[in-house]
């Protein structure tokens, strides 16, 4: 916008304060008219107007008051109280929007992420003063706490923890940093500004700068890298510890040797290592306190302690995978009596059992006489493991308690005796509820269905397992039945597995049999009609992703398991190899996939993600970085991969 636009405001509002009221209100409305066509840039300009405006008012009031003693008329006097609020309002306006940073408006948005241009002492030095000060030069202005908080100092040059404290000296794009204490003698000193460092406009550094020097002659080279794979990686803080024989570092408690952050390529390297062992983790530091605080934060545990020899060789490239630590036991939190034989036991997490089955691990005793109650059947339902339904002998209207024990949450945590029992008030009326079928695997009208997807009923409770007809029927367009086995995996959970796949490119119906389908008390299903339609998959589309699988540790043993994810869905397919050798995907959709994998160590059938302290070391995980195409009919081959 010019000046002439500034002008012709205020020329308006001079002109408002001589005119009569009619025509006030016509340049009133012009006035705001054109302030409306203001830009953040006119704004500012308006700075050097007002300046004249302020002068030519003196100027008219004196005017104004020699007319007023000559016997000028009340209508004809200038408005300088209106005058004066006007050019208030253009100040506030000028305020607001002057002092506002960042790009103008349609102006390029800033997105180059702030360098280091210098150091001092420069890296790589030797030799250097034990006295000296650390400054860093950089490509333009930052946010300078962003800064203090991203530093590190490597081994800490202070004596002690409460003398710990840096200070900073800004100038400009250079900052000057005060260490605590002076640094010793023939030592390698690595200062690290991290990922965390952004500029005034929130652009953060790329990539962790290492400054590296020496107190001595020499210099240590050894290194450790590494890579993060979670979809937030950047800026993680990374912590390694030196390993002395016996020690044990706790990351909650005892600061690391060395920290680093991670980059956007969600890569770190730890540089500048003396020969050692070193301890690794990595860590999502929501409070900055460079330590872990167990519950609250993410932490990735190494698969193994890394080793730098003599000739800085090191025997480990890491891979960490991120886990929240389950730090509370499991509690009993309800047990209800559903009916005279029926009770309910809720817990507040899943949970299973150590050893043994689930009517072993649940007791249940009268409160007065401590007798106990038979427990026939127990288990979990299929679709909330916290849930454990059991069948017991006839109770009736009196207090009981019950207890669990022997039962572990998904992080390995045993249930307590203090957690594991409580009160609850029997019933006596028998069971006259019918029970439902809750869920059905396959929705109504699903289209592409896998050719080798199974049928899966759920059900509300403990359902009858000796029928001789089948809960459900499956037929196809022509009516014929289809050919499967049928089996109850447990009372609550009835499948139907095609044999040996559906048709492909073919419509199929299901129909429950509910008239066969009773509890364990004889209530018939709730559900008296219930059809399911889905069509299945074109088998001409599907493609095939094979190779071989070696893992570079000889010693190690478990099952192998693979998984391949189509980018940008949720469609995964999984595969296990019982040793090295040869993997195959089988009958999956063309995309763009990406293969990931780990090797189960303890056998248990999940990834392990490893203990912090006590140290239990990760499972073997790595995500290939290559991407597999798969096209209809074309069976991707020769995709051999090693498990690091």
């Amino acid at each position: 916008m010019s000046e002439r636009l500034v002008w012709a405001i205020a020329s308006e509002i001079f002109a408002f304060s001589t005119k009569d009221s009619k025509s006030n209100v016509q340049i009133q409305s012009k006035i705001w008219i054109l302030c409306f066509e203001f830009s953040v840039s006119g704004l500012c300009r308006f700075g050097r107007v007002f300046l004249s405006m302020r002068q030519n008012i003196k100027i008219m009031r004196i005017a104004s008051a020699r007319q007023d003693s000559c016997g000028m008329t009340r209508s004809r006097r200038y408005n300088f109280k209106w005058l004066n609020s006007c050019a208030a309002v253009f100040v506030l306006f000028l305020f607001f929007n002057c002092a506002k940073t960042g790009s103008p408006p349609g102006g390029p948005v800033d997105d180059i992420p702030p360098r280091i241009l210098s150091t001092a002492p420069e890296s790589d030095a030797t030799r250097v003063s034990r006295a000296t000060r650390l400054s860093f030069t950089f490509s333009e202005p930052l946010n300078r706490k962003s800064f203090e908080d991203a530093i590190f100092i490597t081994p800490n040059p202070a004596r002690s923890e409460e003398d710990a404290e840096l200070q900073f000296k800004w100038r400009g794009k250079t900052v000057d940093v005060i260490l605590p204490d002076s640094l010793r003698e023939q030592r390698t000193y690595v200062v690290t500004v991290g990922t965390g460092v952004r500029d005034r406009h929130g652009v953060n550094m790329k990539e962790s700068f290492a400054l590296a020097f020496s107190t001595g002659d020499t210099l240590d080279r050894g290194e450790i890298k590494g890579r993060i794979f979670d979809d937030k990686a950047a800026g993680l803080l990374v912590m390694a510890y030196i390993l002395t024989e016996g020690q044990e570092p706790n990351p909650a408690k005892t600061a690391a040797d060395y920290y680093t952050q991670v980059g956007e390529a969600k890569t770190f390297s730890l540089s500048y290592l003396a020969p050692g062992r070193y301890r690794v983790f990595a860590l999502q530091d929501r409070d900055g306190d460079r330590l872990y605080t167990r519950g609250d934060e993410l932490i990735g545990i190494a698969t193994n302690d890394v080793i730098i020899d003599q000739n800085y060789r090191n025997n480990l490239a890491l891979r960490f995978r991120l886990m929240q630590e389950d730090t509370l036991a499991p509690a009993l939190s309800a047990v209800t009596a559903i009916s005279a034989n029926q009770v309910e036991w809720r817990f507040d997490e899943a949970v299973s059992p150590h050893s043994s089955k689930w009517m072993n691990r649940l007791k249940i005793f009268e409160k007065e006489t401590q007798q106990p109650l038979p427990v026939f059947a127990a288990y979990p339902h299929p679709l909330n493991g916290a849930q454990i339904l059991a069948l017991t002998a006839p109770m009736q209207a009196m207090p009981y308690f019950a207890t669990a024990d022997s039962l572990l949450d998904d992080a390995g945590l045993m249930i307590d005796s203090a957690r594991g029992a409580i009160d609850f008030e029997g019933a006596a009326q028998p069971d006259t509820i019918r029970p439902r079928l809750v869920k059905i695997s396959i929705a109504d009208s699903t289209r592409d269905l896998s050719l080798d997807a199974p049928i899966v009923l759920f059900f509300s409770e403990m359902m009858k397992t000796d029928s001789a007809f089948s809960p459900l029927v499956v037929q196809d367009t022509s009516g014929a039945r289809a050919a499967g086995a049928a089996e109850w995996v447990n009372p609550l959970q009835f499948r139907f597995s095609p044999q040996p796949n559906w048709k492909s490119r073919c419509r199929y119906e299901i129909k429950i049999n509910a008239d066969s389908l009773f509890d364990w008390n004889g209530n018939a299903l709730f559900d008296t009609t219930r059809q399911i339609t889905f069509w299945t998959l074109n088998a001409d589309t599907l493609a095939s992703i094979s190779g071989a699988i070696a893992d570079a540790d000889s010693t190690a043993s478990g099952l192998i398991h693979l998984k391949a994810r189509q980018f940008d869905s949720k469609i995964e397919y999984s595969t296990t190899a019982s040793a090295p050798g040869g993997y195959s995907f089988p009958g999956i959709l063309p995309g763009l996939y990406e293969i990931s994998g780990f090797r189960d160590a303890n056998h248990n059938g999940r990834f392990d993600a490893g203990m912090p302290f006590p140290f239990a070391p990760a499972e073997r995980y790595h995500v290939w970085p290559d991407t597999i195409k798969v096209r209809s009919r074309w069976p991707n081959e020769g995709n051999d991969l090693v498990l690091p």
